[in-house]
This record gives structure tokens, sequence and C-alpha cells, in this order.
């Protein structure tokens, strides 16, 4: 069945999710920043007011003495300065606080992440087509509800204050200023509070709303999943394929061990093992070519091509066989018979060489 016909029943796989987080494609809710921008300047401004009348204050006091001083190039450039740097310690931290909320609500959804592609440029997104289609579609409808439920709160907050506040609003009018600034200031504060709690709330239904749509989004046919493990593990035809080269070279490297043996121990028809002993060298003698059938045949014919002997002992060569692998020394209760036969190997060299 073509992959377009089929159904998206499978969840997206890891390495599709990180392809997707690559794109820039997360799950992120713009409101827990303004959330946390609304929840943490509140408080800051809230705290910090005091100190920013009195910073205001000074640069107003320190430019109506210079108004009445001597006017001069360098007494305005002092009054500039002042003024400059009083505004920079009142509006810095106000920046610095700013940009560390937008960088912490954007990590504790995503994690630290730099996609360029995200960043990249996008010659669709100046298609108007498709601009009207996402502005009739289901994000924006949802973007429009956040809006509408946002405004109800706000109504129905500012509502309650006004009227579980409002004898003390109408009192308001015979009081002193620094009072009607007092109450101003608490009320706005508890608003503001108020309101921030509840658009964090708003905020985490959208953040796991988004989280799931994305999921959905990023679901996977059955044919998808195939290709990918395909592409991750390779086609079975060239596996199988590399496998077999690599079968091939292992036995080369092995027949060509064959020429170091001191002896190969064969089964007559079937079976055959390379075995090879340096006294001083080795701990034992070590078992460096063995196979059956046809890699039994071509063993025995790297030995005649070499000079190796031969002995032919089925039950201690089916023994080796099962018992031993390539590259590894015998065990000790072969010590005996193997030592016997290397002794006979040897003593067959010396007539030969005599």
């Amino acid at each position: 069945m073509p992959d377009t016909f089929q159904e998206k029943t499978e969840q997206p796989t890891e390495k599709r999710l990180q392809d997707a987080r690559k794109k820039g494609q997360v799950a992120q809710s713009p409101e827990l920043a303004s959330c946390f921008v609304i929840i943490f300047m509140t408080v800051f401004l809230y705290y910090a007011m005091s100190r920013g009348f009195d910073k205001m204050f000074s640069v107003y006091s320190h430019y109506i003495r210079g108004a009445n001083a001597e006017i001069t190039v360098s007494s305005v450039q002092g009054i500039l300065s002042f003024a400059v740097s009083q505004w920079l310690l009142m509006v810095v931290p106000v920046f610095a606080l700013l940009v560390a909320l937008g960088l912490f609500s954007g990590f504790i959804q995503t994690g630290f992440m730099w996609s360029v592609e995200a960043m990249t440029p996008k010659l669709e997104m100046l298609d108007p087509f498709k601009g009207i289609k996402r502005l009739f579609s289901q994000r924006s409808f949802f973007e429009m509800l956040k809006s509408v439920i946002k405004i109800g709160i706000l109504v129905y907050f500012v509502h309650s204050l006004i009227v579980k506040e409002l004898p003390v609003i109408l009192s308001l009018g015979g009081q002193e200023t620094v009072t009607i600034i007092g109450f101003v200031g608490k009320a706005a504060f508890g608003l503001t509070m108020k309101l921030g709690a509840a658009f964090l709330f708003l905020a985490g239904l959208d953040y796991a709303r988004q989280r799931w749509q994305q999921r959905k989004d990023l679901m996977m046919t059955r044919q998808e999943i195939r290709e990918e493990y395909k592409e991750r593990e390779g086609s079975p035809l060239v596996k199988s394929r590399i496998r077999s080269i690599q079968r091939d070279m292992a036995r080369r490297r092995m027949i060509e061990d064959v020429k170091k043996a001191d002896f190969v121990l064969a089964n007559p028809t079937t079976l055959a093992i390379a075995v090879m002993y340096v006294a001083k060298q080795m701990p034992a003698p070590r078992i460096v070519a063995k196979g059956g059938g046809f890699v039994a045949e071509k063993i025995k014919e790297a030995a005649r091509a070499a000079g190796v002997t031969i002995i032919e002992n089925k039950p201690i060569a089916r023994a080796l066989f099962y018992a031993v692998k390539v590259g590894d020394y015998i065990p000790e209760k072969f010590y005996v018979i193997v030592a016997e036969l290397l002794a006979q190997v040897y003593k067959e060299r010396n007539r030969v060489a005599l």
C-alpha cells in the first residue's frame, strides 16, 4: 500500500524527534514567557519603586541645581552625563531581568537549543494563500480562544477589585496624594499578581496541548518506521554482503596462519585444526586455524603447500574442534596428548633434517 494512504499509528522515534528539534519544531508556549514577565516584573517594580522615585528625585534636583548655576558647556555636559548614568541604573536592571526571564522560560520548555534552520528565512511565509490558510487554521482558533479567555479573566478580576474596594475608592477624594498612590500601588500589585497566576495556569494548559499536538503531528506510519530502520541500520542485503566479505577476509587470514603452525590435526574427512607452539613465548599451544568441510580442505591444502605436518586423529580432532576457539590456547586437559603430538612432529623434523 502506498505510504500516503497509510495511517500514522506509530509513536515518533527518537530520531524523528531529534530531526524535528534540529528544525526548531518543539513544543513551546509563548504565554509562559509573558507570565514570568508579569509576575516577576510586578514583584521587582513593587519593591524597587521607592528606590526608583529616589533616583528620579535626585536627577530632578541635580537638574534644578544646574539650571540655577551659570550655564556653560561643562555644566550642561555634567547634567547630561549624570542624568544618563542615573537613567541607566534604573533601566538596565529591568532590561536584564526581561532578557533573563525570556531565556529562562525558553530553557525550561525546550532546554538548550540552537537551530539555524529555524532562523533561516522561508519564502513560503510570504505566500498570501498560505497566510490566509494559517489565519483560519486550528492554531489561529486556539490563539483567538486564549485571547478571549484572557480578556474575560481581566474583566472579572477588575470588576471584583472595584466591587470589593468601592468604599475605599469613593473615600480617596479627600485623602493625601501619598495615601492615594499607596492604595493604587497595592491594588495594582494584587490585581497583577492574580492575573499572572491565572495566565500562568493557562500557559501550562497551552504548553501541554502543544506537546500533545507536536507528538500527534510527528506520528509515523509503519512504512516510515521501516524506512528509518533501513536508513539507520542499513539494507539487510548490504549488511549480509558486508558480513560475507568479513568472513572471507577472516578465513584468508586464518589460512595464512596455517603456514606458521607446527602441525594440523585432522579428522580424515571433515575437520582440520592447526596448532602452533613457540617455547618460552607461549604458555601453551594455540589454535591458529580450524574449520570443517570446504574450510578443512583449504587448511590441509595450505599445510601441504607450506610443509606443515598433518596428523590424522579423529577423537582428538573432534574434541579440540568443539572445545577451543581460533586464537585460544588449548585447555589443560589436552596438554599431555598435544605434547605427545608435538614431540612426534619434532622427532620427524629432526629425522628429515638428518
